[in-house]
């Protein structure tokens, strides 16, 4: 009896309960499109300047950068995700990139959320946390909070452009005071570098030291060139990014 009353219990719950929304995702774009703005953040001069600008990136060197605005999670389902977790299922769901040449990028934007989201493909492996970090907070949030949102997005492309090719992001000014103590060492520790080269040969610690930077250089600034397939090729999310609000 107490079971048969713990039965029906459980089930006038799971009625009464609310259906849980379903999980879902914008209409991926076809090839050669690279912005997806359901939002309407973007006029049509910005979101064609993002578009030559991934289209570029994508045939020089194989790394689709897609930017995606959203009106809100909940309309999509995601609600209880937050905007960390629908970017990846985001992401996996349209198979940004491809397996063996995991290296996207996705920028998403819910407006009504006033939530952004950088994620890479696993193939990044956290290595671009730190600048994804500075492009959110320094670009796309304070572009953001000044209602500047296409501005904001068309710099935030910029600037993982210059990442996915290996290139420096634009960094606050070092004060002096630190700026000349550090070049002294460094000149000093050059010093000891050239010295080493000419009285050691080939042999020396410092050969040792130029070859194990050249290695360490281009493993980070080459994250691959060449290879086949489009934008949508089956990679999947899991190299970090970054996140933010206004």
């Amino acid at each position: 009896m107490v079971c048969r009353f713990v039965f029906l219990l459980s089930a006038l719950m799971l009625l009464a309960a609310p259906a849980k929304a379903q999980l879902t995702f914008p209409d991926r774009p076809p090839e050669g499109v690279f912005v997806v703005d359901t939002a309407n953040m973007l006029d049509a001069v910005e979101e064609q300047v993002i578009n030559d600008m991934a289209g570029r990136l994508l045939a020089e060197e194989r790394i689709p950068l897609i930017v995606v605005t959203v009106l809100a999670l909940n309309l999509h389902g995601a609600e209880g995700m937050g905007i960390e977790r629908y970017a990846q299922a985001l992401f996996d769901h349209w198979g940004i990139g491809s397996p063996d040449r995991n290296y996207g990028m996705l920028v998403l934007v819910s407006s009504v959320d006033r939530r952004a989201r950088i994620e890479f493909g696993a193939g990044f492996a956290g290595r671009y946390n730190a600048e994804a970090e500075h492009v959110m907070q320094n670009i796309m949030i304070p572009a953001f909070k000044n209602y500047d949102y296409g501005g904001g997005l068309v710099e935030a492309a910029s600037a993982l452009n210059l990442l996915a090719r290996g290139l420096g992001l634009p960094l606050p000014e070092v004060p002096w005071h630190f700026v000349i103590p550090g070049a002294i060492a460094g000149f000093i520790g050059l010093t000891f570098i050239v010295h080493n080269l000419f009285a050691s040969g080939r042999s020396g610690w410092a050969w040792a030291l130029l070859a194990f930077v050249g290695i360490v250089l281009w493993f980070f600034l080459k994250p691959g060139r060449g290879g086949r397939g489009g934008s949508f090729g089956g990679g999947f999310s899991g190299g970090g990014g970054a996140s933010g609000g206004w």
